[in-house]
């Protein structure tokens, strides 16, 4: 097929232009009148048709499409088609059910992505990701019907729009794909309105925003699985029944909103997070090696999460730590070990722990936890060994350091966990608590005194002419050696030590009985490298006894004295309680853009019309050009309040608050300076329906939360209300096991003192949430595997 030529495309062109512009020939200046202000018909230059016919005929040069467009009534061809959105599980694509710019699918490098420093151009996250997905999504190809057992639209049908980001994993020649589905939910459209996770997070009376955006990268190799509505057991798609308590688990999509939900929802994806348009968002859940992963551990989760929130300028993101790790929960183990929750390590930071917990007492309990010696654990008594005392001695002796407290015996053993060196690992978070490049030699031992107690411990090793144990080896060398540090230095450092007779000592871990045993034999005899460390299993099984043991409250061993263990425990059991973490990247030195051509302003909004029960407004970012006036700072938070918030549809400004003699004239600059705050009030006009549905993230329902422990909003955990007052209080405040049910008529302390036994003697069958909005918030009984 052949191409016009430049030549041939300019004529048409020409004619095209000029019935919509006056054309200016070179070497003219614009006739008086012939202006865009006067006339109303722009300028162009006549060069510009000249360059426009030579790109354009360059373009057709590369089409390989032969189907043509019409400009002005000139057939000319169009540019080459783009490529079809990468297909998953070998499905077609879908076009996307709204038309967005989009660029070539390509692959990016998911642990170089976006770059240490790089961030997206825009101040918000709602432009940020537009943006990213013009740039780096394609539309997502719909659900097989073979999954759902029946034909069932895309995700969220008409409420949301589902698109992909191919990412590349690994080196050129082990590269594997990894797609991130971008699920862009129209909440007014989507069945579920309001947010469980705002809920516990603390953000419960934030206003409904129009949409939401759900990250999620999911388990390929994990079966796609449903929740059974009786027993919350996790349940396979395809099965009608639920194999624990027989209940039927299969639905119709019309009986149930979950229907819609369960490929969102699913507690196997590898990670899943979601981000609301005022830019606050939740971590759901992270899954690792252990959680199913065969490509990315959990901590590359959560690093590339990090990056991908610091790139699109997330503002605050929450997340709920239930996960688990060594089959114990990871929250107090990594807490005791490290000083901070796994999360911490991202800048993640105690929300609002429940309870009524505050940091402080959170910070506390690590300190109280990780500081309890271990030496309690080791009276001074000749009665036999228990378990817990054989364990904690056997990792003393594998260190080469002293381990005397919870937080280096944890650690260690987490070090070695990782196989990694405790110097390289976890104690870089502590350099100050915790030094560890100590040297061995701590007496001052001659050279001669240390060759002395070697040849002490060979002379038992040759006698002995088998394996001995450290504790045996110890005994036998502690009256002929005198010093119990040179013995400790000298059992250390004699692995592999040569005698006269070609003889050689050897070391091994000794996983039946929990020792380091010794023995002195020739080298054709040596055991495998390594044999001296524990195996993985036995350092599994290891963490998960000293857990229990240690720091688990509900099966803590008994120590002396009673005070410090009954300290102890109830550390445990705060530690226990905190499972709510934040983020706060918009308070980082680096949230703002650094653009000196624009203005930056935090804006507040006060509502005249919602004096009784006001939602809580987060301040929204508006940028503004340097000359922008009050006039100019009013219409931008009129369009952004609209634009983001549903109840704000009618939103009008009125007066700053901060400057209410300010004319509309006067410049933002000089009253709040190129990065200030700015407090605006204003009301809706109209739409009391809709204020209505979305004035809160916690619904519309209307609760008061009280307890005796000093918790005034829901925290995710199991709660129940007063028959007469309506009050929510802890089950646990009030006395009512988490293991117990709730009774059928309850009466809190307060109203038993207010009225008689006769006014409550005949209430309704009592009301209960059993962990509030935790039950979304948590993903059920399935909890994050993050290792």
């Amino acid at each position: 097929m052949t191409f016009p030529s430049s030549e041939e495309i300019k004529p048409r062109l020409r004619a095209f232009f000029s019935s919509r512009f006056v054309i200016i020939e070179a070497g003219q200046s614009p006739a008086v009148g012939a202006t865009t202000e006067t006339s109303g018909v722009p300028l162009f230059d006549a060069s510009d048709i000249t360059l426009a016919a030579v790109l354009l005929e360059v373009a057709l040069a590369v089409t390989v499409e032969p189907f043509f467009f019409t400009i002005s009534g000139c057939a000319l061809p169009p540019p080459p088609r783009r490529r079809r959105a990468m297909a998953v599980h070998g499905r077609p694509t879908k076009r996307a059910r709204r038309t967005r710019v989009t660029a070539e699918p390509c692959l990016l490098d998911m642990r170089a992505f976006p770059g240490a420093t790089e961030r997206a151009g825009a101040a918000t996250f709602r432009a940020n990701v537009r943006g990213f997905l013009a740039s780096h999504a394609s539309p997502a190809p719909p659900p097989a019907p073979a999954e759902w057992g029946q034909d069932q639209e895309a995700v969220l049908g008409d409420a949301g729009a589902v698109w992909q980001v191919g990412f590349r994993v690994g080196g050129d020649g082990e590269a594997a794909v990894v797609v991130m589905d971008v699920v862009e939910e129209d909440v007014p459209r989507a069945r579920r309105v309001h947010c469980d996770h705002c809920t516990v997070a603390g953000w419960s009376r934030h206003p409904v925003c129009g949409k939401k955006y759900h990250f999620i990268i999911r388990n390929d190799n994990m079966p796609r699985c449903k929740t059974c509505r009786r027993c919350g057991l996790m349940v396979e798609l395809f099965q009608t029944r639920c194999p624990s308590c027989s209940h039927g688990s299969g639905f119709a999509p019309d009986e149930s909103e979950d229907w819609d939900y369960v490929q969102i929802d699913n507690p196997s994806h590898l990670l899943h997070g979601i981000v609301h348009e005022n830019g606050f968002g939740h971590l759901v859940r992270i899954n690792g090696h252990q959680g199913g992963s065969s490509l990315l551990t959990g901590y590359q989760l959560m690093d590339f999460w990090d990056r991908v929130c610091r790139y699109l300028r997330v503002r605050k993101v929450s997340v709920m730590d239930v996960s688990k790790k060594f089959e114990v929960d990871y929250r107090v183990l990594h807490a005791v070990a490290t000083g901070c929750s796994w999360y911490g390590q991202w800048g993640f930071k105690l929300g609002s722990g429940s309870f009524g917990i505050t940091s402080e007492t959170y910070c506390k309990a690590i300190e109280n936890l990780s500081s309890v010696p271990l030496s309690h654990f080791f009276p001074h008594s000749r009665s036999p060994r228990n378990q817990l005392q054989d364990t904690i001695a056997f990792y003393q002796s594998l260190s080469k350091c002293p381990l005397t407290t919870f937080r280096d015996l944890f650690l260690y053993v987490l070090g070695l966990v990782a196989n990694k060196s405790v110097h390289n690992h976890l104690v870089t978070m502590h350099k100050k608590e915790i030094v560890y490049d100590v040297d061995l030699r701590e007496g001052n031992w001659t050279d001669e005194e240390i060759k002395r107690a070697v040849d002490v411990a060979l002379k038992v090793l040759r006698a002995a002419d088998s394996w001995v144990a450290m504790r045996s080896l110890k005994a036998a060398t502690a009256h002929p050696i005198g010093s119990p540090e040179l013995v400790d230095y000298c059992l250390k450092t004699i692995s592999g030590t040569r005698t006269f007779d070609g003889m050689v000592v050897v070391v091994r871990c000794n996983s039946e009985t929990n020792t380091i045993e010794y023995r002195l034999t020739n080298e054709t005899m040596l055991p495998p490298k390594n044999a001296s460390l524990p195996t993985q299993e036995h350092l599994l099984r290891d963490i998960k006894f000293l857990y229990d043991a240690l720091l688990c409250p509900h099966t803590m061993h008994p120590y002396k004295p009673e005070q410090i263990h009954d300290q102890a425990k109830r550390s445990a059991m705060v530690l226990l309680d905190c499972k709510q973490f934040l983020n706060h990247y918009d308070l980082e030195e680096d949230f703002l853009p650094q653009n000196q051509s624009a203005l930056h302003i935090w804006c507040q909004v006060e509502l005249l019309d919602q004096v009784d029960d006001p939602p809580s407004l987060p301040a929204e970012l508006l940028t503004l050009p340097q000359t922008a006036t009050v006039a100019d700072l009013k219409m931008e938070a009129m369009r952004t309040f609209r634009d983001v918030y549903l109840m704000l549809q009618s939103f009008v400004p009125n007066q700053l608050l901060d400057c209410p003699t300010a004319g509309d004239t006067t410049q933002v600059k000089l009253l709040f300076g190129a990065k200030g705050t700015v407090h605006i009030q204003g009301k809706c006009v109209g739409g009391e329906r809709r204020v209505a549905i979305y004035r809160m993230e916690r619904g519309v329902d209307k609760w008061t939360v009280n307890c005796s422990c000093g918790a005034m909003d829901d925290d995710g955990e199991r709660m129940l209300s007063c028959d007469l007052c309506q009050v929510w209080q802890h089950t646990r405040c009030a006395g009512i096991s988490d293991f117990d049910q709730v009774p059928k008529r309850y009466v809190c302390s307060s109203c038993k003192l207010l009225h008689k036994p006769k006014m409550y003697s005949s209430f309704s069958n009592k009301r209960c949430k059993t962990a509030g909005s935790f039950s979304h918030a948590s993903g059920g009984l399935w909890r994050s595997h993050i290792g």
